[in-house]
């Protein structure tokens, strides 16, 4: 590993492990939930018969702002997933790139997260 990589870091504490595994098990099933209305509410307007209120361009911008936010959330319980079922890997918690450890306070705002501040803003 190379210099200022995690051997040099603090490993993730027993406790913060089981604290971050509660939060990725919440988020995952709030993320679900909100993929089961956005599925729900791509279904009402596929219906031709609900959405007859609705002028062409607003179902087509209804349509598109769903599918995006059905698709990024798809994405991000993906990502949750992963977290997971990674998290007893050692290497977890550990930036992707730099391999510094990621701030476990970090980890529980964005459990997905493979990297650290540093090397997401670049």
């Amino acid at each position: 590993m190379r210099e200022g990589g995690k051997s040099q870091g603090q490993t993730m504490k027993k406790t913060e492990r089981k604290k971050l595994e509660k939060k990725i098990a919440a988020e995952i099933k709030e993320v679900k939930g909100r993929i089961a209305v956005l599925e729900e509410a791509a279904k009402l307007l596929s219906n031709e018969g609900s959405v007859r209120r609705l002028s062409l361009r607003e179902l087509i911008k209804a349509k598109s702002a769903g599918e995006g936010e059905l698709r990024a959330a798809k994405v991000r319980c993906n990502k949750l997933e992963r977290a997971s079922k990674k998290i007893d890997d050692p290497d977890f918690g550990t930036c992707f790139f730099c391999e510094r450890v990621i701030p476990f306070e970090r980890l529980l705002e964005m459990p997905e997260t493979t990297r650290c501040v540093n090397c997401e803003d670049k």
